[in-house]
């Protein structure tokens, strides 16, 4: 997390009052926040790198005094994650008005009901990729609804073109099965799912399917430079890539049946490498730990699906 830039909200908490200063590198983790009161009002942030710095000042709002306006720039990224957060802060009792790039969240308290929460659809990707790497198989997940307000849901729409289909059963369980061969060549905006981009590229290289990818400008603020680490740890099965204008298309087929993969500190970067085991003889994880952030139980569903070897 020490690499990932922050400078966005902190300079926009600051702006509002709050006493925050850096306390290694300039414009990351970690940071020295000094108790301070600031009594909200009207805030510009910079939405063109990650949503969670607009979602972060969302929450806060209804406790400031005056309630915050949140203006955010014209290029905004993952805005299906702004929509999410304010979707919930409405069911939780908050008005929040989003509309012509400005967030309007007046002064309130938070009422919060008896409320199940959904499991991540980014991390079901990754079986997704799974299933798409493998003729046939099929697997369950639970506590996945048809009717999900995350934007990562659209992983569903993404990978029918990768021959994967979901059923929603009831209660909330669905069924992704492998029922068809692939498109021979897939288009992908990353624009509003980002977290998808390195399981759709795993999946796409693993079926030797074309993809243009674009949308991914944001991709190099996460916990790696997300693309060019893809990337990089492809291109040691065989993948290659070029750019169109602002298209990365990347194509090949596997021709290396063995990869030591590196992580670079990402958890999303491991997870989406791992089931290319499933189309090689062995690979290897340089941190298996990095999972730990998002999905601590990785590594133990993954082997329990009997159809891959891990080193």
């Amino acid at each position: 997390m020490q690499k990932r830039p922050v400078s966005e909200l902190v300079t926009a908490l600051q702006d509002l009052g709050a006493k925050i200063s850096y306390a290694n590198n300039e414009g990351f983790p970690p940071l020295n926040i000094t108790s301070s009161r600031f009594s909200g009002g009207e805030v510009y942030i910079d939405a063109a790198k990650s949503s969670q710095f607009v979602s972060a000042l969302m929450m806060i709002a209804p406790v400031l005094k005056k309630g915050l306006i949140i203006k955010l720039n014209k290029k905004i990224v993952s805005e299906p994650y702004i929509k999410m957060t304010a979707s919930l802060m409405r069911l939780f009792g908050i008005d929040v008005d989003f509309s012509n790039n400005k967030i309007i969240i007046p002064p309130s308290v938070y009422n919060i009901p008896d409320y199940t929460v959904e499991s991540d659809w980014s991390s079901a990707s990754y079986w997704y990729e799974v299933v798409a790497l493998n003729d046939a198989s099929e697997i369950k997940i639970s506590n996945l609804f048809e009717n999900s307000i995350q934007g990562d849901a659209s992983v569903c729409e993404v990978f029918k073109s990768l021959g994967v289909t979901t059923t929603f059963l009831p209660k909330g369980e669905i069924v992704i099965k492998k029922t068809s061969t692939t498109v021979k060549e897939l288009n992908f905006d990353a624009t509003d799912c980002p977290d998808l981009v390195p399981s759709i590229m795993a999946s796409c290289f693993g079926n030797g399917v074309k993809l243009n990818l674009t949308g991914y400008s944001h991709l190099k603020y996460k916990e790696s430079d997300r693309l060019n680490s893809m990337i990089s740890e492809l291109s040691k099965l065989g993948c290659k890539h070029s750019y169109k204008g602002r298209t990365l298309v990347l194509e090949g087929k596997i021709v290396e049946k063995r990869a030591d993969f590196t992580t670079y500190g990402d958890h999303r970067i491991a997870m989406s490498l791992a089931p290319l085991c499933s189309k090689t003889d062995s690979i290897s994880i340089d941190d298996k730990d990095v999972v730990l952030k998002s999905y601590p139980d990785f590594w133990s569903d993954i082997l329990n699906l009997n159809v891959l070897t891990i080193s």
